[in-house]
């Protein structure tokens, strides 16, 4: 009994450590950046953790537009009655079509923005396509 009271005390030592740090790097506010960027990231990496380990985990997205998509979910604001009117206001008012760019590459293979095809140089043209939707 006596050789495991040494190991348990160091273990519980450890554990009583690793509780303080964790509080630390939640609690705390950050004042300096370098403590800011660890305690992002330590947030961020406990979250995670606690979803996997309690089955919340989601699979990594397939694509780029899926984790953008997923981040402004995340980061859009809870919708107040001020920005519900704005909304309502804006989509009763007539929208304005927005103009059609265009991206092309020159000779040098350097790539190239146009507002409009009537832009883009007539050896170019032909290359020019449009940008998103």
């Amino acid at each position: 009994m006596h050789r495991l009271i040494k190991p348990i005390f160091w273990t519980f030592l450890f554990l009583v450590m690793m509780l303080v740090i964790d509080q630390v790097l939640v609690q705390v506010p950050p004042i300096h950046p370098a403590h800011a960027a660890v305690s992002n990231f330590y947030q961020d990496f406990r979250s995670r953790l606690t979803d996997f380990a309690l089955g919340a985990y989601e699979a990594t997205p397939k694509s780029i537009e899926a984790v953008i998509a997923k981040q402004q979910k995340e980061t859009t604001p809870k919708k107040t009655e001020q920005t519900k009117e704005l909304q309502a206001e804006a989509t009763a008012a007539p929208k304005t079509q927005k103009a059609q760019r265009y991206i092309y590459s020159d000779g040098k293979g350097e790539l190239h923005f146009a507002d409009s095809l009537d832009d883009v140089p007539d050896e170019y043209r032909g290359l020019a396509q449009p940008m998103g939707k």
